[in-house]
């Protein structure tokens, strides 16, 4: 062993303990990153020099390498986790929205509404004739639709805002899958194929990756080459440096538009499950239900109240009125889809009465309508010549609207006893327009004038019957909604929205409580203690001290031995 060799050994250790201050300081500059994985310098010693027969000295110290630490399966169960939480916050954000818009605690939600238009019939069944009540009824029928109506474009609404954020999110996740590709390249050609790892390039793909998981449940496979593929469920998003892109489709179903999330290279769907863009997509489909739960209660509450009010009558009876629904297809049965109306009648018959105004005499034609799947069944044509064969009436159609009027001004029309529903299928007679929640609304004739609320069944004006029936239609069991009534069928609405906001509040508290202990994990593992890093900061300076201190010493013995020459 020379003094070149000593020299040689305080030189080593001067560079390596300089590299691990280097590390130690770059840990202790990026304490507060939390994409930053701790470094930690790995040295070995230097390989050992015979100096004579079977004895070994050492040369020194090296440092082998660099490393990060972690641990990639916590890293993986981390990025689950963040899509997890992501996942349930987010739909607790949008089902919060949708039950905000049923108001279930307010005073002027559907509930409340519908009980206020209940009531106004109880009080008109009080006084049929009462005018100032007809107009409390016609009042509180156009705030229950305006209500429908309203709930309904609310729901709209928040479709319309989740579908643009699902737009944007699914271009932000195509941004970082971009990105992910493009530092697996980076990554790639900085290792070459070494033993090294380009630490700073994989900070910045995890903490990208961590982004993404944010946006879509991702798996990661790493690949020797130092690149990662990038998969949703078993598809692969990200291989090498190719990115097959995210994308948003929209389509049109039941017509309304859906959007759904594929890859951009493919059009293929992307099985996303979780993160922000997978609870949008449920959050979708439940705004969907939603609606048209909403659409079914407004459908059957339009349709149920009609055919009680087009059998009754009101004070006084019709010169003429027209069908508020067309038919598409006057020479197509009425139940054929041909025919287009939103609600459908049945088998049956109803009664036209026909009266003289200066006598009070009646005539009553039975109408029979028949519709059971046959050749022959009633079509609008048909129906218009059976009620312009009644004495002192005339049918006519004008753009698929039926109009049936009273032959001269000596008569008038009343309706009755309609077992089939065509008179509320065909709008005559109703009360509420529309089909469904989207387009609810009051008869204009109605609005026009009062004195036609059909409040009696038998003709007399004093008579109460459909009043009673129409005050009652709110807790009566329904065939069309499977025996349930409409205020039970509008309270599921409400707490299967309840049900599923507390359920994604319950999991959202359960995601980040588990999201919270695998960073804490994480944190322990991969995070920067400054204690720590003050402990080693101390440890090199006195290793790089001790190597300087060699040195002068070695310096100084090798001046003595230069002095000793000659």
């Amino acid at each position: 062993m020379t003094l070149i060799g000593a020299l040689n050994i305080g030189q080593s250790a001067l560079a390596v303990q300089q590299a691990a201050l280097q590390v130690t300081g770059n840990n202790i500059s990026n304490a507060g990153n939390a994409d930053y994985t701790r470094q930690t310098a790995i040295t070995t010693p230097g390989s050992d020099q015979q100096i004579s027969p079977g004895i070994f000295v050492g040369s020194g110290i090296d440092l082998s390498s660099i490393q990060r630490q972690i641990d990639e399966s916590l890293q993986n169960r981390v990025r689950s986790s963040t899509s997890d939480t992501q996942s349930a916050n987010t739909a607790q954000e949008w089902l919060s929205r949708v039950e905000s818009t049923f108001n279930a605690l307010g005073v002027n939600n559907l509930s409340s509404q519908m009980s206020s238009f209940s009531t106004s019939w109880s009080a008109l069944a009080n006084n049929p004739q009462g005018s100032g009540l007809r107009q409390t009824v016609l009042q509180a029928g156009d705030g229950l639709a305006q209500t429908f109506t309203d709930t309904r474009a609310s729901l709209d609404g928040t479709q319309s805002d989740l579908q643009a954020r699902l737009a944007a999110q699914a271009k932000a996740a195509d941004g970082l899958a971009q990105q992910v590709a493009t530092l697996n390249g980076s990554i790639v050609v900085a290792e070459g194929g070494s033993n090294g790892q380009a630490n700073n390039l994989r900070d910045q793909r995890d903490a990208t990756l961590k982004q993404l998981s944010q946006l879509i449940d991702i798996k990661t496979v790493s690949q020797d080459n130092g690149s990662v593929n990038v998969y949703v469920g078993s598809e692969p998003l990200v291989v090498g440096t190719t990115n097959q892109g995210v994308a948003v489709k929209q389509t049109v179903v039941n017509g309304q538009p859906v959007s759904s999330v594929v890859f951009k290279s493919n059009k293929g769907p992307i099985p996303v499950t979780s993160g922000e863009i997978g609870a949008l997509t449920t959050a979708q489909g439940q705004i969907t239900s939603t609606t048209a739960q909403l659409d079914t209660l407004a459908h059957n509450l339009i349709f149920e109240l009609n055919k009680l009010h087009s059998s009754g009558q009101g004070l006084e009876g019709f010169s003429t009125v027209t069908a508020s629904n067309a038919v598409a297809d006057p020479t197509a049965a009425l139940t054929a889809p041909a025919a287009g109306l939103a609600f459908t009648p049945n088998n049956g018959s109803f009664v036209v009465s026909v009266r003289q105004k200066s006598t009070g005499l009646m005539t009553s034609t039975l109408v029979p309508v028949h519709l059971t799947g046959a050749a022959g069944d009633t079509t609008l044509n048909a129906l218009a010549a059976s009620l312009s064969a009644i004495n002192g009436v005339t049918a006519t159609i004008t753009g698929g609207k039926l109009q049936i009027s009273a032959a001269s001004s000596a008569v008038d029309i009343n309706f009755s006893q309609d077992s089939s529903g065509t008179l509320a299928a065909l709008g005559i007679n109703t009360f509420f327009t529309g089909k469904d929640s989207s387009d609810m609304g009051v008869n204009q004739t109605i609005q026009n004038d009062t004195t036609l609320i059909a409040a009696a069944k038998n003709g007399d004006k004093t008579d109460n019957q459909t009043a009673l029936a129409i005050a009652a239609l709110q807790s009566q069991p329904l065939t069309s909604l499977n025996g349930t009534s409409l205020t039970d069928s509008y309270q599921s609405i409400v707490n299967g929205i309840a049900g599923q906001v507390a359920t994604a509040t319950t999991s959202a508290a359960a995601a980040k409580a588990i999201n919270d202990t695998l960073t804490a994990q994480r944190s322990s593992l991969s995070g920067v203690s400054i204690d720590e890093e003050a402990i080693n900061l101390v440890r090199q300076q006195n290793a790089f001290q001790g190597a300087a201190k060699l040195i002068t010493t070695v310096n100084a013995m090798m001046q003595t031995v230069l002095n000793m020459l000659p």
